[in-house]
Formats: structure tokens, C-alpha cells, sequence
């Protein structure tokens, strides 16, 4: 008697609020750079009758079925599937010819649609001034998850306490949830091989899709911002040192880092406090920028690697990386703006404004103890922001040898709190 044993794997699905809010939409499109888990979360999540995605080479396959399509088949096909009332996607429908966006617009308000796109450069064209989609379809970005849910995701693992934030902030990029979810904790210090060999393939595939090459300036300024230089006039002269631009000039690289933000890999700031407007650069992705640190300092991406080495730099830098996971979950919680605040005495972790004013202030202590001596200094500068409300942000309440005063803490338990709101 032989005995079958069926093993069923259910992965956990990362929450995405910003999507469950318009998976409903009647015409919907998606965008966002690659592997930011579109594509995995509307057809795990979303109800629709087929799922077409359209390759590299024009051809239009439907998923379940595997038929294949060339795009006049395709585009007959269209009209008959929207006098349905079940809805059709179209993932990276950038790549279809032009007659069928002017076809979408005569069908517009016909049937149920969602198409995704993983090419910003495209995705600004197709939408943009004179396009024929022009106010047709419920547009939604997508980028890193929302630190919000990812918190969620890391409690499903059963994570608690510095922990369960550390994970969170990995896990913003979602190609990282399988292994924390079959790690847990470990994960954080076990990311050798994703940041070796995934990111420059992703950030390969991101400049693929963007149909722009990968050139050495690209490369450099990356690597200068992780390095720490935020400002265009630093990423310049690092530039200029190595030789990759000719002149120390600001203005030859003012492109290529708008071209860095509109992909999703790099993030702008405002100075607060300056009276011309200049912008703070740094990476979006604590995973792409530690992989580009590690390049920078030690030809990471060609060179081995003692894997301590990469665990202890790793475990440096974790305090920044929770630094800008807290800005990003209190710029959704309050509604606010992020800035960087200009002067160095009055410098803090995070500063979110409305209408050119301070409103909420916070310093983050990512540690297990911070002395009597060190909540007095925070007192003293986040005091300074008289209106502002203020945030001490650490790990364990318990880390904390007195209580600030006038100052709010919040540990794990207060972000765990309002993750569910």
C-alpha cells in the first residue's frame, strides 16, 4: 500500500493598502519601477476573468491558458473582452504599438481594466500632455511597502521588540519576504548573496526597462550617495576625483540624478532652512544603498568578502536605515512633508513640515541603552522646534535611564500600534 503525501507551501503575502484601496478601480493603472511586487500582488489579490502580459518581443500571452497572441489578434480581442463584467489585465502593456492606446480611447468606461508598468520613462509619455489614455484610467504608484505593512508582515512572523522593526525595514523590498519569512530575524544579517548579486541585477533591469544605459556616472553617483554625499556639489567632486566627469561641475549630473529619481532608486529632500531651493539625495532602498556602500569602500560587487565584515558594517549602518524607515512611517502617519533641516546645531533624524513650518520633530536612539546624559541633549535640541510635536524613537522604553521631558517615546509597541490604524 503505497501512501501519497501532498506538502502544501502557502506564502504570506505582504499587505499593500495602496493597492487594496483601487484593486476595484474600473480602469486602473499601475506603475512603478521592477520588483517593487506589482505584478505578484494584483494576481494573487485581485479578481479578474484573464491576465495577458506582453513580452519583450510584442507578443501578448494570457497566463492561465498559455495562448499566444500577436497584437492585431490581440487588439480584436479587446473590445469583446470589455463587454464582459469581469475584469482583463494587461501587465507591462507599454510594450503594445501605439494603435491600441487610440483604440483604448474609444472604448473608454467599457468593461473592467487594469494594466501595470515597470517603465517610469514610458509610463510619463503614455499619460503625459497630448496622450490619447490622458485622464482615462485611476493612476497608483507603487514603490517600496509601505513601512506600515511591512511592520504587519514582520509581526506575522512572530517578531517582536527591535526585531520585529528590523525586519520590517528589510522587507520594504518585497523580493526580500520569502527569506524572512523563512529566516525570521536571521535575515538581516544574512544578505550576502541579494546584495552581491541581485541588486546590480535589478538596478540592471531597472535601466533596461528605462531603455537608458548603465554608464560609469550612473554607477558613481550611486555610489557617491552611498557613501554619504547628498548634496549635487559632492556627488560632483567625488565624480571629478575619479575622473568619470571632467569638469567638478554640478550641472552635468543634474540629469542623470532626475532620471534617478523618477526610476525609484534615489530620493530628493528639501534643505529646510535655506533660502534657494537645494535638495539632500540619498538611495530610497536601505538594500540598494548598503550594496553600493560595500562597492564603494571594498569593490564589493567583483571582490570576495568576509561575510562578518559585511554583518558588522551592516550592523553599523542599521541605525540610519531605521532612521529613514521611521521618516517614511511618520510622513504617512501625519500627512506631512519630509526635509532635511539645514543647520547643523538644530540637525535632527527626522523633520516633517506643512506650509514651510515644523510641525513634528524626532530623534531616533536605534540602541539598547541611551543615558541620563544623552535624553538631556536630545531635550535640549528638539526644544528648540517650540511648536513642533516631538518624538523620541527607540527600540525598548525600557532602554531609556530617565524619561524626556516633554517629549513622546515611541518603542516597537507604538509603531506596532499605528500600523493597524
Amino acid at each position: 500500500m503505497s501512501v501519497i503525501i501532498m506538502v502544501i507551501i502557502i506564502m504570506i503575502i505582504i499587505q499593500r493598502r495602496e493597492l487594496d484601496k483601487v484593486l476595484n478601480s474600473k480602469w486602473l493603472l499601475i506603475y512603478g519601477r521592477r520588483k517593487t511586487g506589482k505584478t505578484f500582488y494584483i494576481r494573487e489579490k485581485a479578481r479578474y476573468n484573464k491576465y495577458f502580459i506582453v513580452t519583450k518581443s510584442k507578443t501578448v500571452i494570457e497566463l492561465q491558458s498559455g495562448e499566444e497572441l500577436n497584437q492585431e489578434e490581440f487588439r480584436r480581442l479587446l473590445p469583446l473582452l470589455l463587454e464582459t463584467e469581469e475584469r482583463i489585465i494587461i501587465d507591462e502593456f507599454h510594450r503594445l504599438n501605439e494603435p491600441f492606446f487610440s483604440m483604448l480611447q474609444g472604448m473608454s468606461g467599457r468593461g473592467k481594466m487594469t494594466l501595470i508598468t515597470s517603465t517610469m520613462h514610458y509610463f510619463r509619455r503614455i499619460v503625459g500632455k497630448n496622450s490619447p489614455l490622458l485622464g482615462l484610467f485611476e493612476l497608483k504608484s507603487v514603490g517600496l511597502v509601505d513601512p506600515r505593512d511591512s511592520i504587519i508582515f514582520a509581526q506575522s512572523l512572530g517578531l517582536s521588540g527591535k526585531s520585529l522593526l528590523e525586519v520590517a525595514c528589510i522587507v520594504r523590498e518585497p523580493w526580500l519576504a520569502p527569506k524572512a519569512e523563512r529566516l525570521r530575524e536571521d535575515i538581516i544579517y544574512n544578505l550576502e548573496d541579494e546584495l552581491r548579486t541581485y541588486v546590480p541585477y535589478l538596478i540592471g533591469e531597472i535601466f533596461s526597462e528605462e531603455d537608458l544605459e548603465y554608464t560609469p556616472r550612473y554607477a558613481g553617483i550611486l555610489e557617491a550617495i552611498a557613501g554619504g554625499r547628498g548634496s549635487s556639489s559632492e556627488i560632483s567632486s567625488f565624480l571629478f576625483s575619479r575622473g568619470v566627469i571632467e569638469k567638478d561641475n554640478p550641472g552635468l549630473i543634474s540629469q542623470y540624478l532626475k532620471n534617478l529619481i523618477q526610476m525609484g532608486v534615489v530620493k530628493a529632500i528639501p534643505l529646510f532652512g535655506k533660502r534657494r531651493k537645494t535638495l539632500h539625495y540619498r538611495h530610497l532602498s536601505p538594500i540598494t544603498d548598503f550594496a553600493f556602500y560595500l562597492n564603494a569602500k571594498h569593490a564589493f560587487f567583483e571582490a570576495e568578502m568576509d561575510e562578518s565584515k559585511i554583518r558588522r558594517l551592516l550592523k553599523e549602518r542599521m541605525p540610519l536605515y531605521m532612521e529613514w524607515f521611521f521618516e517614511d512611517f511618520l510622513v504617512r502617519h501625519f500627512g506631512l512633508q519630509p526635509v532635511k533641516v539645514a543647520k547643523p546645531q538644530l540637525e535632527v533624524d527626522v523633520a516633517l513640515v506643512d506650509h514651510k513650518k515644523v510641525k513634528v520633530v524626532a530623534e531616533v536612539k536605534w540602541k539598547d541603552s541611551v543615558k541620563k546624559e544623552e535624553i538631556r541633549k536630545i531635550e535640549e535640541k528638539l526644544h528648540e522646534f517650540e511648536n513642533a510635536e516631538k518624538i523620541l524613537i527607540v527600540p525598548e522604553r525600557e532602554a531609556l535611564k530617565i524619561e524626556p521631558e516633554g517629549i513622546k517615546v515611541w518603542d516597537w509597541r507604538t509603531f506596532a500600534k499605528f500600523s493597524k490604524m
